[in-house]
């Protein structure tokens, strides 16, 4: 079985830990950063399937990370979360390479529900390398 991993990247310490338990539940491996900092430096790793994205961070925000994970060509979904709610905030988003957009407050079953469509298709190529005989 493969797990899959997720960066949350999240400055509200106690949201972060609720989807961090959530997803964990769903059999995925998270990693949690509290800061832009942290979460570029994550982001830039490229270990990680997923990346669930608020864009008001401390230190670097959101927008930043995820031009900087396009400009180093790290094929990662990002899912930005964020309380952002203007369609000119989305716009930005998606423009900069979002792969979906939610916002504040959500229901953690609709973020459950988004972050396995995106992983979805992640499943399928991992298995197109396994070879069977």
């Amino acid at each position: 079985m493969v797990f899959l991993r997720i960066l949350v990247v999240e400055d509200e310490f106690s949201l972060a830990d609720i989807i961090a338990s959530k997803l964990r539940k769903e059999k995925y491996n998270v990693d949690i950063s509290l800061d832009g900092i942290s979460g570029l430096d994550n982001a830039l790793s490229g270990v990680y399937d997923l990346i669930i994205l608020d864009i008001m961070l401390p230190k670097i925000n959101g927008i930043e990370i995820l031009k900087e994970i396009k400009n180093n060509n790290i094929d990662t979904k990002v899912i930005m979360l964020t309380a952002k709610s203007s369609l000119d905030d989305k716009l930005i988003g998606f423009e900069n390479g979002a792969n979906d957009y939610i916002t504040k407050p959500f229901h953690m079953e609709e973020l459950i529900a988004r972050v396995n469509v995106q992983l979805r298709n992640n499943e399928k190529n991992i298995n197109k390398d396994i070879l069977k005989f």
